[in-house]
């Protein structure tokens, strides 16, 4: 086994994770409801965070941006869409409550496979100035973009599992 299958770190349990998210949305509705204030910076700290295990899975590159921007997109586009065609309050939330398992998540999963083919969606826009801006993008996104997009992703000091700067002096072997 190479080293790097030794050193990563075992992913909890998706019981885990849906508990820890769960408590985290738990927690978000009391500070909402107790200190209202509070609740803008603590959603975005979240938002932050999910954004970060996104760019991370993604490899951090222009691909990795594209996915979250265009999932983000068509989440949105869904959510309007759903506010748009309903008829009333009640009816949207009703329709909401009862769909929310079953039609929402089914969409959810449509838009991320959609999302993982986001390059050919900017190439289809305008055929020939579609493919000729994803290229002038992956070139210059290293240089332009993924510094400051990065900067703001780890701005949150609550970003878990964030890796500590390894020190290189060679007299630290005592």
């Amino acid at each position: 086994m190479s080293a790097k299958k030794k050193d990563k770190k075992k992913k909890d349990s998706f019981a885990v994770r849906l508990k820890r998210h769960g408590r985290e949305f738990l927690n978000l509705g009391r500070l909402l409801v107790n200190e209202p204030r509070k609740f803008p910076a603590a959603f975005l700290g979240l938002i932050r965070r999910s954004l970060r295990t996104v760019w991370d899975a993604r490899g951090g590159s222009l691909y990795a941006c594209g996915y979250v921007l265009t999932f983000v997109w068509l989440e949105v586009t869904m959510f309007i869409d759903d506010i748009a065609t309903a008829d009333s309050v009640s009816g949207f939330l009703g329709a909401q409550l009862f769909e929310l398992i079953f039609r929402y998540f089914s969409e959810s999963l449509a838009n991320m496979v959609m999302a993982f083919i986001w390059p050919a969606f900017v190439i289809q826009i305008a055929p020939p100035w579609g493919l000729i801006a994803l290229v002038i993008a992956f070139v210059s996104f290293d240089k332009l973009f993924k510094k400051p997009i990065e900067g703001w992703l780890l701005d949150d000091d609550t970003v878990p599992d964030r890796p500590e700067p390894q020190s290189s002096s060679a007299g630290d072997d005592a």
